[in-house]
């Protein structure tokens, strides 16, 4: 009370009794732990005022978090990628492509001229010379109606009747063929029309009008098919010494509900559940006996598993960008600038030596450091100090790309599988039935294993 009462009255005195004063006070070690306790209190709320009007001048978006692009404010957000001083379009040098003249011609019209176009006589039938232009293009789309039937005869020796038999397949008196039914899953799951629009572009194409429940019906056909596949899927991945995994969130019947994806380079694996976490992990069955090394994004379940690990730098490289705007942070430019150059050093030369993981190790470490040494435990951490926390919690992890040949960078492998699975929900809105996100996930899978793996997708 009595400090109180002199710091308010401080302003008062004169020169030489607040001289006196001041030395008093500064031999009371007390107090001056308290003064400076308040300052550190003080000094926080400040940071955090700071940073809550730094959000106005330095938004997170795509570019500096993990934002999705939709959610990006009309101002182009920053990117890491440096602005090429060439111009827009073909460059000095480039070899265009055009259509190259076929050998094979499904079709021949002749343009024969019989009369002189200068005195009007008539020219004699038949050429020997002319020159040619093609044409490249769509034949007209119909609906095409195979009838199949089955000979009956009867047998003059024993009267026993006797037929053919038709194709396994056919199983209906009438009913679609696969060419139709194939066509109808990729536009629905790899174009990712709705059943309202693939029914309109069918018709506009073949005008012939397709049902809701056909569809539905070619979907199910089509998951029942691939049950073989997922099962063989499953064992390759196990097999696979990198394995990329993410997860995002899709709406079924109002609620979330979550989309996996475990993939590498030519599989893609997708399974959807209600939940997000280990559980659904366990459920889906391939986490839990896989011996590779995983590539993720730092989700807390992940690490659960026994596997080894290795995080997405993609993802800290946008957190560091946002911590150099929103609080100037030199430490940040230096790691991310180190992490730059390493991915650098290894796409020359993905079988970088020991040493150079050592300097690249000791650097990381040393520029942390600082960061958690002057964090006190007393106070919230701010996000500059969660970041520096978690880069020195994961450091090895961060870094395992520079130490394995095979392990990437990041984890834009599953992003980019998964991308798709947004734009589906972007589309339709949700899902209205399990079962048919069910044969989402799976045939989506397939297909996109196809296209990795350069296959027919309609065949």
């Amino acid at each position: 009370t009595i400090h109180r009462i002199v710091l308010l009255s401080f302003d008062y005195l004169e020169f030489s009794l607040k001289f006196q004063i001041l030395v008093i006070l500064m031999t009371d070690k007390e107090f001056i732990a308290q003064l400076l306790e308040q300052v550190t209190i003080l000094t926080t709320r400040v940071k955090e005022l700071e940073l809550r009007l730094s959000k106005y001048e330095h938004p997170k978006n795509s570019g500096n978090s993990s934002v999705a692009p939709s959610q990006d404010p009309f101002k182009k957000p920053k990117t890491l990628r440096k602005k090429s001083l060439k111009k827009p379009g073909g460059q000095i040098g480039h070899k265009g492509k055009k259509l190259e003249f076929s050998s094979v011609v499904d079709n021949i019209i002749v343009h024969d001229v019989v009369h002189c176009c200068s005195c009007g006589e008539d020219l004699p039938l038949g050429f020997t010379e002319y020159d040619a232009r093609q044409e490249f293009d769509i034949p007209p789309i119909t609906i095409e109606v195979t009838e199949h039937r089955r000979v009956k005869k009867k047998c003059s020796f024993c009267s026993k009747e006797n037929q053919g038999t038709f194709p396994e397949h056919l199983t209906q008196q009438v009913q679609y063929g696969n060419r139709i039914k194939a066509f109808s899953v990729y536009l629905q799951y790899y174009q990712m029309l709705p059943f309202d629009r693939t029914k309109e572009l069918i018709y506009d194409l073949t005008n012939h009008q397709i049902s809701t429940g056909s569809l539905s019906n070619f979907q199910k056909k089509c998951y029942d098919k691939l049950k073989s596949y997922d099962q063989n899927i499953s064992k390759l991945l196990l097999q696979s010494p990198v394995l990329h995994a993410d997860e995002t969130g899709i709406r079924l019947n109002g609620k979330n509900s979550w989309i996996h994806v475990m993939s590498t380079k030519t599989i893609s694996f997708f399974a959807h559940h209600l939940k997000r976490g280990k559980q659904a992990m366990d459920d889906i069955g391939i986490l839990d006996a896989y011996n590779g090394t995983l590539v993720h994004d730092r989700f807390s379940s992940y690490f659960s598993y026994q596997c080894g690990h290795s995080l997405c730098n993609a993802h800290i490289l946008r957190d560091l960008i946002y911590i150099e705007e929103a609080f100037d942070a030199p430490w940040a430019t230096k790691i991310r600038k180190l992490l730059v150059r390493a991915k650098k050093k290894k796409e020359q030369d993905p079988d970088l030596k020991s040493s150079y993981y050592t300097r690249a190790f000791n650097t990381f470490t040393k520029t942390i450091r600082p960061i958690i040494k002057g964090y006190d435990k007393k106070f919230k951490k701010t996000d500059e100090q969660r970041l520096a926390f978690a880069l020195e919690k994961h450091k090895y992890l961060f870094l395992e790309f520079i130490k394995q040949p095979l392990v990437p960078f990041d984890n834009n492998q599953a992003e980019r599988d998964l991308r798709m699975i947004k734009v589906k929900q972007k589309v339709s809105g949700c899902f209205r039935s399990q079962d048919h996100i069910h044969y989402f996930s799976r045939i989506r899978g397939y297909i996109s294993t196809l296209r990795k793996n350069k296959q027919s997708i309609l065949e």
